[in-house]
C-alpha cells in the first residue's frame, strides 16, 4: 500500500506543475519552522509570503477533491440522494443551531453591557441622592457669610464620605455659593480647579455621564436657594477600576476606553490598570486609555457547556460638558465587557425566581422532541432513497443496451409511483427514437441553411470602417440566434462626408433580418434617386430628416402593419467636424464631451414602419477631439440578470467611462464582456450591436 502511494505521489509531482510548487512551498514552510524553533522566530514577512503561495495550492487541490468526490464517490444515484438529504435537512438545522448561537452570542454580550450600564446609572442616581443629602443639609443650618456655608458643607462631606470611601471611588467635590467656589477630593485635599457650570445647563439639576476637559466622569449637579445665597452641588465621579469593580460584581471583567489624559492618578499607576490603544474615529485618529477593573476576572465556567467567553461592548455617549447647546459625544467613551454565558444567565433567571425552572425544562423537553423527529425523518429518507435507487438501476442498464443500438429492449416495470413510471416512459420512448433521428437530420439541414443566410447576411454588414479625417469609427453586431434583425452601416458621401446608420428591426430570426436586407437596400436606394432633383451639376444632399422620412414611407407601403424598426442616422462632416442626426425611436446614443459631460442624441421622431404621414426632425452637434459617440440597440441595455434586473443605460455609461480611453474595438468588447457577466449565461438575450465614433485631432 505504501509502494502504491508513493508511486501515485511521485506520478502526480511529475504529471501537475502546481504538485511540484506545492512540494516547495512545504519545503519553505518547514523551513521556517525550524527558525522558529531555533532563534527568536523568522520574521512576519516570510511567514507572509508562506501563507500567500499555500492559498493558491490549497485552492488547486480543493477544486480537484470536489471533483474526485463528484465522479467516484457520489457517482451512485443513492449517494448522491443520501447526500441530498444531508443538505436539505441537517445542514440547515446546523446553519439553524449555529445562527442561534451567533444571536445568543451576540445578546448576551449587549446583555451584559446593559447590566453595567445600568450599573453605571445606578451610580449616577447615587451621586444625585447625595448631592441632595448636601443641599438638605445647607437648609438645616444657616451660616451667615458664603464662606462659612462653604466651609460647614465641606466639614460635613468629609466626615460623612470618610465611611463611605469605598462606595464613591476618587470622588471629586465642587461647592458653589453666591459667586464663590470650592473643590476638593473626599479626603478634603483640595482640587486646583472647580468645576464650570456650561451655558446650556442654566437651571435645574442635572445626572448623567459627561465628557470634561478629556475626562469621562459621572457626574450630578443640584441646586437649592440657602441664606448665604444660591447653593451649587456638583458630584464627579471619574472613571476608575475601582468603581469598575462596583459596576462589574456578578458580571465579569469591565472595562471602559476613556480619551488620552483623562485617566486619574489612580487608574494609571501600573500597566495592570491601563492600556494606551489609538482608534480612527471619523478620519481623526484618536489616543484612547483602557481602564480595567481592578480585582474582577472572568467568571470561571460553569459547566463543559459554559466555555466560551462573552465579550460585549456598548458606546458611554456622555454629554459635553461646556459650549451653548447640550450635545453627546458618541466617539469619547466604550465600555466593554468579559463574562460567560452561565453567569449572565444567572442574573437573567434570577429575576424569574421560582418560575426559572419551568423555563428550562420547557426549553430541554422541545430539544428533544425536536431531535427525535430528526432521526424518524433521517431513517424515513434512507428507505425513500433505497427504493428510488432500484428504479434508477434499472433504467441505468437500459439505458446501456440503448446505447449500442439495441431499441427492442423493454424494462417492463409496473408503474407504482411517479419514478417507476418512467419505466413505462422508457419504453415509450426506444419507439420514437428512430423517429427522433431522422428529425435530427432534417434539423441539421436546416442549420446548415440558417448559417448560410449568416454567411449572405454578414456579407450586407461593413467590411471595415472607413477611414475620416477626425473620426475613428467601428461597428459590431453579435446576433441573438443564426441571423440578426440589427442594422449598421457607414456610407460613404460626397465631400468626405460619412453616413452612420443604426437600426433595430422588431422580432428575431429570420423574419427581422430579411426586413434588415429590405432596409439596407432602401437606404442605399436614397442615395442613386434623390440627389437630382435640380439636375446632376447642381446636385444638392439630401438631409437626415429627408433620408429617415424617405425610408418611413417605403418601409409602411411595404411590410406587415406588426413590422417596425428603430432608426438612427447621421451625416458626419469632417471639414467643420459636424454630426447632422435623426433619431426614429431608437435609444438616443451617448455623446461623451471631453469635459465629463453626457449628451444624448434623441431629437427625431417615432419608429420606422407604423405611420405613414409622419415628419422627422434633425439636429447638429459639435465634435470636438476627445470626444465619443455611442449608438446601441436595446440588446445591450435590456438582457436581465438571474434576479430580473436590466443591464440598463446607467451601467452601460459606466463601462464607457471605465474604457473611454481605449480603442473604439477594445471599448465594444468591453460592454459585450460587461453585458455577458451581468446576465451570467453564455446565450445572448437579444440582439446587441454597438457603433462608436471616437474623434480625434
Amino acid at each position: 500500500m505504501l509502494s502504491s502511494l508513493s508511486a501515485s505521489l511521485r506520478r502526480e509531482y511529475r504529471a501537475h506543475r502546481m504538485a511540484r510548487f506545492g512540494v516547495w512551498v512545504a519545503a519553505y514552510g518547514a523551513a521556517l519552522r525550524v527558525v522558529d524553533l531555533f532563534t527568536a522566530g523568522a520574521p512576519d514577512l516570510l511567514w507572509f509570503l508562506f501563507w500567500v503561495a499555500v492559498i493558491p495550492v490549497a485552492f488547486h487541490y480543493l477544486r480537484r477533491l470536489l471533483g474526485y468526490i463528484r465522479q467516484r464517490v457520489l457517482w451512485p444515484v443513492r449517494r448522491r440522494l443520501i447526500v441530498t438529504y444531508l443538505f436539505i435537512a441537517v445542514v440547515p438545522i446546523l446553519l439553524i443551531l449555529l445562527l442561534v448561537g451567533l444571536g445568543t452570542y451576540i445578546i448576551n454580550g449587549k446583555f451584559a453591557t446593559f447590566l453595567v450600564t445600568l450599573k453605571l446609572r445606578d451610580h449616577v442616581g447615587q451621586l444625585q441622592e447625595l448631592a441632595q443629602v448636601v443641599a438638605h443639609e445647607a437648609h438645616l443650618t444657616t451660616p451667615p457669610t458664603a464662606a462659612g456655608e462653604l466651609d460647614h458643607l465641606q466639614k460635613f462631606l468629609v466626615g460623612e464620605l470618610r465611611h463611605h470611601a469605598a462606595e464613591y471611588p476618587s470622588l471629586e467635590v465642587t461647592l458653589r455659593v453666591d459667586g464663590q467656589g470650592r473643590a476638593f477630593h473626599m479626603d478634603g485635599k483640595p482640587i486646583a480647579t472647580p468645576v464650570t457650570i456650561p451655558e446650556w445647563l442654566d437651571k435645574g439639576r442635572f445626572a448623567g455621564i459627561v465628557l470634561d476637559q478629556n475626562r469621562i466622569l459621572l457626574r450630578a449637579l443640584d441646586r437649592t436657594p440657602t441664606p448665604a445665597g444660591e447653593l451649587t452641588v456638583i458630584l464627579s465621579q471619574p472613571i476608575t477600576p475601582e468603581l469598575l469593580d462596583l459596576v462589574g460584581a456578578d458580571i465579569g471583567h469591565v472595562g471602559v476606553g476613556v480619551p488620552s489624559g483623562g485617566v486619574t492618578q489612580d487608574a494609571s499607576r501600573g500597566p495592570s490598570f491601563s492600556t494606551r490603544i489609538t482608534l480612527d474615529t471619523g478620519g481623526r485618529k484618536k489616543e484612547f486609555v483602557a481602564v480595567d477593573s481592578k480585582s474582577l476576572k472572568v467568571p470561571a465556567p460553569a459547566n463543559r457547556l459554559d466555555l466560551i467567553r462573552i465579550y460585549g461592548a456598548s458606546a458611554l455617549d456622555p454629554f459635553v460638558w461646556g459650549g451653548k447647546e447640550q450635545r453627546h459625544e458618541s466617539t469619547a467613551g466604550l465600555i466593554y465587557v468579559t463574562t460567560r454565558v452561565m453567569t449572565l444567565n444567572r442574573q437573567l433567571l434570577n429575576t424569574l425566581g421560582q418560575f426559572s425552572g419551568v423555563y428550562t425544562a420547557v426549553f430541554v423537553a422541545v430539544a428533544v422532541i425536536f431531535l427525535v423527529i430528526e432521526l424518524f425523518a433521517l431513517v424515513i429518507g434512507v428507505q425513500l432513497t433505497r427504493s428510488i435507487t432500484i428504479t434508477v438501476d434499472k433504467l441505468h442498464g437500459a439505458t446501456e443496451r440503448v446505447k449500442v443500438g439495441d431499441f427492442s429492449y423493454r424494462i417492463n416495470m409496473p408503474a407504482r409511483d411517479q419514478l417507476s413510471a418512467l419505466g413505462e416512459a422508457f419504453d415509450g420512448m426506444t419507439a420514437s427514437v428512430e423517429r427522433l433521428l431522422i428529425e435530427s437530420q432534417e434539423k441539421t439541414k436546416l442549420e446548415g441553411e440558417l448559417q448560410i443566410a449568416r454567411e449572405v447576411q454578414a456579407q450586407l454588414f461593413p467590411q471595415g470602417p472607413p477611414e475620416v479625417p477626425g473620426l475613428r469609427l467601428y461597428g459590431a453586431c453579435r446576433p441573438a440566434r443564426m441571423v440578426s434583425g440589427d442594422y449598421y452601416d457607414f456610407l460613404r458621401l460626397e465631400q468626405g462626408r460619412v453616413g452612420l446608420v443604426l437600426g433595430d428591426i422588431s422580432g428575431k430570426g429570420i423574419s427581422a433580418a430579411l426586413l434588415m436586407a429590405g432596409i439596407q437596400s432602401a437606404l442605399h436606394a436614397q442615395f442613386y434617386d434623390g440627389h437630382f432633383s435640380k439636375g446632376i451639376g447642381d446636385a444638392s444632399p439630401l438631409s437626415t430628416a429627408e433620408v429617415v422620412t424617405r425610408l418611413n414611407r417605403q418601409l409602411f407601403a411595404n411590410t406587415p402593419r406588426e413590422k417596425y424598426a428603430t432608426f438612427f442616422y447621421a451625416v458626419y462632416d469632417p471639414a467643420g467636424r459636424q454630426l447632422v442626426y435623426t433619431n426614429a425611436g431608437h435609444p438616443p446614443p451617448f455623446l461623451l464631451h471631453r469635459g465629463g459631460a453626457v449628451e444624448r442624441l434623441g431629437t427625431g421622431g417615432t419608429v420606422l414602419g407604423l405611420f405613414g404621414l409622419v415628419s422627422f426632425d434633425q439636429a447638429t452637434v459639435q465634435l470636438e477631439p476627445g470626444d465619443l459617440l455611442l449608438a446601441f440597440t436595446d440588446g445591450i441595455t435590456e438582457p436581465e440578470n438571474t434576479f430580473g434586473e436590466e443591464f440598463g443605460e446607467d451601467r452601460l455609461l459606466e463601462v464607457v467611462r471605465r474604457a473611454l480611453n481605449s480603442p473604439p474595438e477594445a471599448l465594444a468588447d468591453e460592454i459585450y464582456r460587461s453585458v455577458n457577466d451581468w446576465t451570467g449565461v453564455p446565450e445572448l438575450q437579444d440582439d446587441m450591436t454597438v457603433l462608436v465614433g471616437q474623434a480625434v485631432p
